[in-house]
């Protein structure tokens, strides 16, 4: 009986709420409810904005994680420590301009108001012809550069401030970690850092002089190029006063910096530069060749890179 009770309820009683049971050992009948799965229908135009609300969350919160720093760039991307973008700009003089009219001049020899008077003790008789100019200038290359670092910032969430030379102090450049984009030419304030930091690199009257190396012969690489469309360019990190580091990028025209801006800021780039030459080093020198026209660059060549 007990058999036949289980094959019934294998086969065609299978779909039976009740179940009847007589237990080994005795002849008593029991009955139990046999508990069913409840198949529940799922409501798609309830559930399809919730799983949209999801999707946009988690892409939300994937977003906002912070991309893995470039090992070159990982202190000046720390938050607790202020990144100042330093752009080189030109001094200028108001007064007549060749036209015979008033405007605004630039000399390559004048890069401050310290030297401005210096002329004025020279030649007396422009005392009433020329006066400091209330602005600066700077060429493309200063927009070109920060439109790059101001991109690559924001994929680390991390931001900096701008200021110009002409308009800065040796005590702004101690206060963080700076960057510097522009030429040598305007005397830039970042020179005597970069000579200072570097042991085998040394900038004077636009010329860079490469010496005392261990193992490299001595190189000398004129900046003055008399062409904007070839040129060379330097970019350094080194570190300076206070705990803090400079990121320097120097090209006499605008090809120059705007090249080794843009290369520096590839993370592709930065990092076959990081293994092939630096070696576990964190500081470098790097010359580049840069050719271009009207002004962009269409050829970058590293020339040499050492660390230190």
């Amino acid at each position: 009986m007990r058999k036949k009770i289980v094959s019934y309820y294998e086969a065609e009683g299978k779909d039976e709420v009740y179940h009847l049971i007589i237990d080994k050992g005795q002849y008593q009948v029991r009955f139990y409810k046999k508990e069913t799965a409840v198949k529940r229908k799922i409501n798609w135009a309830v559930a399809i904005p919730y799983i949209g609300l999801f999707l946009a969350l988690f892409i939300f919160v994937l977003t906002k994680i912070p991309n893995s720093k470039p090992d070159l760039w990982k202190s000046f991307l720390d938050n607790s420590t202020i990144t100042n973008l330093f752009i080189g700009d030109h001094f200028g003089i108001t007064g007549n301009t060749i036209t015979n009219g008033k405007g605004w001049t630039r000399d390559f020899d004048i890069n401050s108001q310290k030297e401005f008077y210096q002329l004025i003790d020279k030649y007396p008789n422009l005392k009433d012809q020329i006066t400091p100019s209330d602005y600066s200038y700077s060429t493309k290359m200063g927009v070109l550069a920060t439109q790059q670092l101001e991109r690559f910032y924001r994929n680390y969430d991390h931001d900096f401030t701008i200021r110009f030379t002409t308009q800065s102090s040796i005590v702004d450049i101690k206060e963080g970690n700076s960057i510097y984009v522009g030429p040598t030419k305007n005397n830039s304030p970042f020179i005597p850092f970069f000579n200072e930091a570097n042991p085998y690199f040394k900038l004077k009257e636009d010329v860079l002089y490469f010496s005392n190396h261990p193992s490299l012969g001595s190189k000398r690489f004129d900046l003055n190029s008399l062409k904007d469309t070839v040129e060379y360019a330097i970019v350094s990190k080194y570190p300076t006063t206070n705990n803090t580091e400079h990121f320097v990028f120097f090209s006499q025209h605008d090809i120059g910096v705007s090249a080794t801006v843009e290369y520096f800021t590839n993370p592709e780039n930065m990092e076959v530069f990081s293994n092939r030459y630096l070696k576990g080093k964190k500081y470098f020198t790097a010359v580049f060749k840069v050719k271009g026209q009207n002004r962009t660059n269409t050829n970058i060549k590293l020339e040499m890179a050492v660390p230190f």
